[in-house]
Parts: C-alpha cells; structure tokens; sequence
C-alpha cells in the first residue's frame, strides 16, 4: 500500500501538464460563461463608461473558438447574445454602449469562431490545435530518425531543416540497426518525396510508416522496389521520390549503397589523393516505373574517414549549379575536421552553412569512424578523426531546426 502511494504521486505533474497544455470543453466553457458574466456586470455597473461589452463578447468567443467545438461553441454565443440584449435592455444602444463597428466586431468575431469550430469537429481535433497534430507528427517522424547506441568509435549525426521553417518536411531518415552474426549492421535510408515543407508533409509520413517497416525486415536488395510497389500503389498525384540507402557494417567498417534518383554519397579520405570519393550508386527514381534499375556501389570506411548523405537541397546552388554546391559541402567538411573533434556538433554546423535558401527542405547525414591513432600520413590538421585520448565514446544526434 505504501509503496503505491508514491507511484500515484508520481504521476500527478504529469497530469497537471496535460490538463494544462489540453484543457477540456467543460473547463472554458466555464471559464468563458464567467468572463462573460463580469464584463456584463462590469458594462452595467459601470454604465459603460470604462468598457465596452462588444470587446469582450468578441474576445471570449475568440478565445474560446481555438478550443470548443461547434455544439458548446454554439451554446457560448447563444449566452452571448444574450449578455448583449441584457446591457441594450439596461442602458440602451447609445453610441457608447454598442456603435456599429462593434455590432460588426462581434457579428465577425462569431463568424470565425462557428467556422473553427466546425472545421475542428470535422477533423476531430476537439480540443487539439491544427499546430499540436503536425508538432505531434514531426516528433514521429524525429523518433523515427533517432539512432540506437552505436559501438564506441562511430558517431552519427543527423540534422533537418524544413523549407520554409514549416513543421513538417518531404524529407526523412529512417534506420535500424540489425545484428548479423556477430556483426551490428546499421540500415539507414534517407528518402526526399517530391515537394517541400508541409505541402508534402503528409506524403512523406504516411511513406516512412511503410520505409520503417521494410527496412531491415526485408532483403538489401529488394527494398528499394519495395518502397517503389508502396508509392505505385498510393496513386498519389505527385507521385516520386528519392532514396538513398545504406548498409553500414559496424565491424568491418564495409558498407553497400543504393540510390533511386538521389544525390550520391560522399565519402570523405584523408589519407587518400583525392581525399574524396563520390558514390558511383545510380538508380531510377522512386514512383516512375514498376521495376527499378540501379547500380550498387560498396566500398570500406576506414577508421578516421566519413561518409555524408544529404538531399538536394544542401547541394543545390541556382546561381552557380549542383557542382558548387558540391564543393561547398566537401569544403566545409574539410574546414570543420580542422576546428571540431568528431561528434561536436558538425552536422549542424554544416547544414548551417547552406547559403539563405529556405524554399527547400535540407536533410544532412553524416556517419563518422573515429580512429585511436593518426596513421602515417595523416594530416594533423584533421583533428575530428581520432580521439587523443585513444578512445572516442560513440554518439548518434538528431535534431530538426527551423530554417
């Protein structure tokens, strides 16, 4: 008995928050019929001369309107109305009592809060704002992304940004990380559905329901036409979608890609000349055809290396084409591993540094092999890729900003 009585307790700020940020119909509706009753006590008593009744009539039914639903909303104007009549019955309509503009302002104020209130009820928000339904969708899609406890030596890094500061994106990570036999393999996809910001919003939740499930559950090789059968069967207007997917072993350090019309991953080398690798993955993007083609690209990520994942709209550049803002990326890379020790926060850093375009979603991967000692040849400039310590803890971050 004792020992319930503190879990009981525990739960009860938790439900002070919730009662708090959702406040139930019954509640304002309450608290509106009372704010109404002391403004037309107040419009009486005061005989009107410090205040108004039409300004608070449209300012509780305002209020009121961004949480009730049409049946309480209807029954909060019918006692507004009759507050009205009340004052107009004691004090007459004199100019100071109820001008025109403020028969207007209420007329308007009650207009607009019938509509929210049936607009709310046929979507069946009720006491759900339109802003806390997509905030709620956007921290599915963030969990989504979230990565598990990666080995020691392996940092990952993701980082979002909506076009035009929106709530949702048409782009989106999802991963798993799979053990197979002795190995950890991690699964990772970053798909960019044609559009940006909340006009493809709900494309994009509704295809990571299906990417989340497919992946890591089905073979390597057929989930990419997996997720193409998915779009085909959707019949959606616009319709395609880029993808490109990793199989990352986290032993060996060897991994697999393959692209549906996405721009191609970026391997970062530096001990090699040139220190950079461009995926040769290729492949048809998602939601054209019924049977995907595409060429898969492997490679090994060697301790000290990088590899960087991003879509479009990192990269692209109108006034001096995709190719510059290639090189923009990879320089910034570059800069970066100079100034910040791995894991501190590069993704963001670099997803900073795309010049001011907010009319595209930006999404930015970047998956890191720490090495205990700088090989032979390795420039000490490059400081992110080895801990000095000898030992680099592991670190996955995900973050989604505003543009």
């Amino acid at each position: 008995m004792t020992s319930a009585i503190p879990t009981r307790l525990h739960g009860v700020p938790r439900r002070l928050r919730a009662s708090i940020t959702r406040p139930s119909e019954r509640a304002v509706t309450a608290s509106a019929a009372l704010a109404l009753l002391l403004g037309t006590g107040w419009s009486l008593l005061a005989d009107n001369t410090q205040i108004e009744v039409a300004v608070v009539v449209s300012t509780v039914v305002v209020l009121s309107s961004l949480v009730l639903g049409l049946r309480p909303m209807l029954m909060l104007l019918a006692g507004a109305a009759l507050c009205l009549e009340l004052v107009l019955l004691a004090h007459g309509s004199g100019p100071g009592e109820l001008s025109e503009s403020g028969l207007m302002m209420a007329l308007v104020a009650a207009l607009v809060a019938v509509v929210q209130a049936r607009r709310r009820d046929r979507l069946g928000l009720r006491q759900l704002s339109a802003e806390t339904v997509l905030g709620l969708i956007r921290d599915r899609l963030l969990v989504q992304a979230q990565l598990p406890s990666v080995p020691d030596g392996w940092t990952v890094e993701i980082q979002q940004r909506p076009a035009h500061g929106a709530a949702l994106s048409g782009d989106f990570v999802a991963n798993r990380l799979v053990c197979e036999g002795a190995s950890q393999v991690l699964h990772l996809a970053v798909i960019d559905v044609a559009g940006c910001g909340i006009a493809a919003g709900p494309r994009a939740v509704l295809l990571s329901g299906a990417v989340g499930g497919l992946l890591g559950s089905v073979p390597a090789e057929q989930f990419l036409a997996a997720t193409n059968d998915y779009l085909a069967r959707q019949q959606w207007s616009v319709g395609l979608a880029s993808a490109i997917y990793v199989e990352l072993d986290l032993g060996s350090g060897e991994y697999r890609i393959r692209v549906a019309g996405h721009p191609p991953a970026l391997h970062f080398r530096p001990t090699a000349a040139p220190p950079w690798r461009t995926s040769q993955a290729a492949g048809t993007v998602l939601g054209v055809l019924p049977a995907l083609t595409g060429v898969l690209d492997r490679d090994v990520l060697q301790p000290g290396e990088a590899l960087v994942l991003y879509t479009d709209g990192v990269v692209e550049d109108r006034a001096r084409g995709l190719d510059a803002g290639t090189r923009r990326l990879m320089d910034g890379v570059e800069a970066l591993a100079g100034e910040r020790p791995a894991g501190a926060g590069l993704a963001r850093m670099l997803i900073d540094q795309v010049p001011g375009r907010a009319d595209d979603d930006r999404t930015l991967v970047l998956i890191q092999r720490q090495a205990a000692h700088p090989p032979a040849g390795w420039p000490e400039s490059w400081r992110w890729t080895h801990s000095h310590s000898g030992h680099q803890p592991s670190r996955t971050a995900v973050s989604a900003g505003s543009s």
